[in-house]
């Protein structure tokens, strides 16, 4: 065999040896789990920026605790799932989920609201049931309102990007004024100002509110059941649609085994004075 020879086959292995490699390391890549396992093991919380606590608390633009905070990180304890607290206004939050923006997430919703019933899929374990309340100093208000018929003609604060259902369908008919805040001091305030009638809300959310105020409540203030004009109902979790099926029974699980174990009992007394 010629030199030439020599070389055109050694270079003829060498092509074929590195031909090989090539094709082992990108076999090697495509079956790599470890870039989607990363991907797949993180939950993305999704966390509204204001007006959700005790819910979800943020302070600085950073998650801080709440209620369903705590429960989903309790529910992720044990497993290898990471959970990533995303923290975003309401309205950009619903439209980063629609637009497939973030994938694998995990937030709260109810069937009434059915915020994320569109890209999501509710897991049928309530976490606790809401109870709305109307707060006011107005006193020709009774003491019961047995439908949202007693509410007429009255001017009623209510959380912006909110939804109270009867009350948006009364105000839309003219029969009730609807007076939208951002913030709840400020509604707490037109209230004991008497400059509305009064504050529309889930009781549990306002007791938090008014716990933690620089000031004292005004002596008018009282609480209204509306359990007979906004019947009380369950909050869910919600998650993304392309979680798998043994994801959503996992969280399930974990939901039940946290109700029988009293966590979500303790969870919510820890933010609720009525509760401790």
């Amino acid at each position: 065999m010629t030199i030439a020879s020599d070389h055109h086959s050694g270079l003829q292995q060498h092509r074929s040896r590195r031909g090989a490699l090539l094709a082992a390391i990108i076999l090697s890549f495509l079956a790599s789990p470890a870039i989607a396992s990363d991907s797949d093991r993180t939950v993305n919380y999704l966390v509204i920026d204001s007006k959700a606590a005790p819910f979800q608390i943020v302070q600085g633009g950073k998650s801080h605790g709440g209620i369903v905070s705590d429960l989903v990180d309790a529910i992720f304890e044990p497993s290898s799932y990471g959970v990533k607290h995303r923290v975003l206004p309401v309205n950009r939050l619903k439209q980063m989920a629609r637009e497939r923006q973030v994938r694998h997430w995990v937030t709260y919703d109810a069937t009434q609201w059915a915020t994320f019933e569109d890209v999501g899929t509710m897991i049928h374990e309530p976490l606790f049931s809401t109870h709305h309340v109307l707060l006011t100093c107005a006193p020709t208000i009774p003491d019961r309102i047995s439908d949202v018929e007693a509410l007429d003609g009255r001017r009623l604060v209510t959380l912006r990007h909110f939804e109270y259902p009867p009350i948006e369908a009364a105000s839309q008919k003219g029969r009730l004024k609807q007076v939208a805040i951002d913030r709840y001091e400020a509604g707490i305030r037109l209230v004991e100002l008497q400059r509305v009638d009064g504050f529309v809300e889930m009781k549990s959310r306002l007791q938090y509110h008014m716990t933690f105020r620089d000031r004292p409540p005004a002596d008018c203030l009282r609480w209204i059941d509306l359990d007979e004009v906004i019947p009380d109902f369950d909050i869910y979790l919600a998650v993304d649609a392309d979680w798998p099926p043994d994801f959503r029974d996992y969280v399930a699980q974990r939901i039940r085994e946290l109700r029988d174990q009293g966590r979500i009992r303790d969870i919510r007394s820890s933010y609720l004075t009525e509760e401790r």
